[in-house]
């Protein structure tokens, strides 16, 4: 049994938020396990019922983190994702991280079609998130000018009526709503830093 069972120690782990706790897939770099700080609220067991709807919809993964299923670990039953790593070799950032301290214009630039990008395909397909927020996206870069903005974690549905996840017209309104809100916020987050402040205004114009 031993042979199976993945091990996990400090030096695999990645971050923790307020939902969960992921570590580096020892056994392929390219993936991570995350697990559920309250197991008993099963956060990312109704995530991965969001990935396989989406998965029998013919939704592409280009943007989103993908699933590769469960792992039983020495800390228990984990959920392997992938990571998204730059052209470089190192883990994509957070777009965050960016949005905090990058001043290249034209990183900026992309980092903001990128997430244009994301924003297009979320509601074209209908694919929910409980919340829109920076650190769950990253700025995959694929080259020095140029990457793609990936979203990473909070795939599903936290309305109150889940009738968005079997109607599309309301799935969009509620996505459409989501990125509004976040974008209104940035603005004002951001209001000290024009760069970004800018771009996010330029982004909530922005209707698909």
């Amino acid at each position: 049994m031993d042979d199976v069972i993945i091990k996990l120690d400090d030096s695999l782990f990645l971050g923790k938020g307020s939902k969960r706790i992921c570590y580096l897939h020892p056994r392929d770099k390219t993936k991570c396990i995350k697990f559920d700080l309250d197991r008993k609220r099963g956060f990312t067991v109704d995530e991965v019922r969001h990935y396989r709807r989406y998965r029998r919809r013919g939704v592409r993964f280009d943007v989103i983190a993908p699933y590769y299923g469960q792992v039983e670990t020495d800390a228990g039953t984990g959920y392997v994702f992938g990571i998204a790593y730059d052209y470089d070799g190192m883990i994509s950032k957070d777009v965050s991280s960016y949005l905090r301290t990058c001043n290249d214009e034209a990183v900026l630039d992309d980092l903001f079609a990128g997430m244009a990008s994301l924003k297009r395909f979320m509601v074209r397909n209908a694919v929910m998130t409980t919340l829109i927020e920076d650190h769950n996206m990253v700025y995959q870069r694929l080259s020095e000018s140029s990457g793609k903005v990936v979203l990473i974690d909070g795939i599903g549905n936290n309305q109150f009526l889940p009738s968005a996840n079997y109607v599309k017209s309301h799935a969009r309104r509620v996505i459409k709503r989501k990125w509004h809100k976040y974008e209104r916020k940035m603005i004002t987050v951001f209001k000290r830093r024009p760069a970004v402040s800018k771009r996010f205004e330029l982004l909530n114009e922005k209707r698909y």
